[in-house]
């Protein structure tokens, strides 16, 4: 069941990715603003049990992965939608950047997901 699609301005995704290689350390930030490519902007489809981008799907919810906590945050000039989720003994998390404009529609798709995830567990 499909909750949201989202697409991404040039400016939304590369602040997107900026963050995350900040996230990740200095080197990877350093690394991404030096590199001249720029990886295609995808669409990012979020659905009650994965997310989509693009063509690849990164699941939350099955037989092995069970969801956990799903959070808003703003992380400076963006929001971010967090969705972690435990594997076996681990805690992972997938994070999209929420598209100026909708973060009415993420708090909704943070509500269907804590209602679904609280009726299975």
């Amino acid at each position: 069941m499909l909750l949201t699609r989202w697409n991404y301005t040039k400016d939304e995704w590369n602040r997107f990715l900026q963050w995350k290689a900040r996230k990740k350390g200095i080197l990877y930030f350093l690394a991404g603003k030096l590199i001249p490519w720029r990886r295609k902007i995808p669409e990012i489809r979020i659905m009650a049990d994965r997310i989509s981008v693009n063509n690849s799907h990164e699941p939350f919810q099955n037989q092995l992965r069970q969801i956990r906590e799903i959070q808003i945050r703003e992380a400076g000039k963006m929001n971010i939608l967090e969705i972690s989720y435990e594997q076996g003994k681990v805690i992972r998390g997938i994070r999209v950047p929420i598209p100026r404009g909708k973060l009415k529609e993420a708090f909704e798709v943070q509500e269907r997901l804590t209602m679904a995830h609280a009726s299975v567990g």
